[in-house]
């Protein structure tokens, strides 16, 4: 798409929206959306799909391209200004990093014409090298009508803790991935043979790929009952060239199988016993591959950066990057399941489900916020042994 039709997309969105214009408020969407596609992206094209749900909802993306998101930069603020009632109500997914500061125009915006609008943060970026000065005009910029939502309770606090007063704090919301990305599967059949753990990202050192082949080397010398086994697409030639080699010399015991999509990435799972995310990613927050794996009955392994350890069944399965200490760790695990490997399946599947409990009352007080329908709670008597009352939380 050309720069000018991407300009006419967004005046074009604006004006069908004010022709439609009726009794009920509307939900304007602002963020990287659809492509490229990404962690952010994906989250936004989801959510857009539940509020459409409840209301009506306009899309105005940030671009794709740099040239895209330099003329959103000057648009939008427009738009903002000339297009949007201030019965609406703004949910905003800011872009990272650099593109944060191009997002400010959109924020100054929000705050001259008195909307309400919702930050969703998507990453642990400001929080590990925090306080950023991007993040602290953020929240100077967007002044009394910005409310804020986290993808978990020690998000907010440590981001509070960061940038909030304790009364910007109190109107923020959290709203865990675990709400739009759960989906309960049967219960696969009982797995037999040797322990396998996988992994599955875009593979990076910052992942942990690296880091995985050598503690699965230390444990190949240790027991003969475990497998590896790597998917997703490798963009470093050198990584790749140390995946391949790896597997190369473990011929039997390690394979990397390339991206994997759909039925491929299902087949994936359903060979797991264990998943492993030793992430060092300085955005990463909450990754849908936990939720995945657990949802598959696999056990998991994975770092202490951003939610994980929120995500986490037990303590007992974070990793340090001390290799000594991360091979016992495995290790002990292998052991734990070659002894219990249906109960530790069943144990993840009822974590993830549990979890996308929670998440379902957390969602009910954040759509109470918006003032539109909330979502039905799957289960009733979670909400009654919680204390939870839906739609208790309204509009500050």
């Amino acid at each position: 798409m050309s720069v000018l039709s991407f300009v006419r997309s967004l005046f074009s969105a604006a004006g069908a929206a004010k022709s439609a214009r009726g009794g009920r408020s509307r939900i304007w969407v602002i963020g990287p959306m659809p492509q490229p596609l990404n962690g952010q992206t994906n989250y936004n094209r989801h959510i857009v799909a539940e509020f459409e749900k409840h209301a009506p909802v306009t899309v105005l993306p940030t671009g794709g391209t740099g040239a895209e998101k330099i003329a959103a930069a000057l648009v939008l603020p427009l738009i903002i200004l000339f297009s949007i009632p201030r019965k609406d109500h703004v949910y905003t997914s800011p872009p990272g990093q650099n593109g944060l500061w191009l997002f400010m125009g959109c924020l100054a915006a929000l705050r001259l014409k008195r909307l309400d609008h919702f930050i969703h943060h998507h990453s642990f970026r400001p929080i590990n090298l925090g306080p950023t000065r991007s993040a602290r005009a953020l929240v100077a910029v967007s002044g009394p009508y910005q409310r804020h939502v986290f993808l978990s309770e020690k998000m907010r606090d440590r981001y509070a803790d960061l940038y909030f007063t304790p009364e910007l704090k109190a109107r923020s919301f959290v709203l865990p991935n675990a709400y739009l990305f759960f989906k309960e599967k049967p219960a696969g059949a009982v797995r037999s043979g040797p322990i396998t753990m996988g992994h599955l990202s875009v593979l990076t050192r910052e992942k942990g790929v690296d880091y995985l082949i050598a503690l699965a080397e230390r444990i190949f010398a240790k027991r003969d009952d475990f497998r590896f086994v790597l998917a997703g697409p490798v963009r470093d030639e050198s990584l790749k060239a140390e995946i391949l080699a790896f597997c190369q010399k473990y011929p039997y015991r390690a394979e990397y199988l390339g991206p994997v999509y759909d039925d491929a990435k299902d087949a994936f799972y359903q060979r797991l016993d264990m998943f492993a995310l030793p992430s060092r990613l300085i955005d990463e927050a909450d990754p849908l591959v936990i939720l995945e794996a657990y949802g598959y009955g696999c056990d998991i392994l994975a770092s202490s950066t951003g939610c994980i350890p929120e995500r986490l069944r037990t303590a007992d399965r974070l990793m340090s990057f001390d290799l000594d200490r991360d091979t016992e760790l495995l290790d002990s695990a292998i052991t734990d399941l070659a002894a219990n490997r249906q109960a530790i399946a069943e144990a993840g599947r009822a974590h993830i489900a549990a979890m996308h409990r929670r998440s379902v009352a957390q969602a009910n007080i954040f759509f109470s916020a918006l003032e539109i329908d909330t979502p039905a709670d799957p289960d009733a008597a979670f909400n009654t042994a919680t204390g939870f009352v839906p739609g208790a939380a309204g509009k500050a």
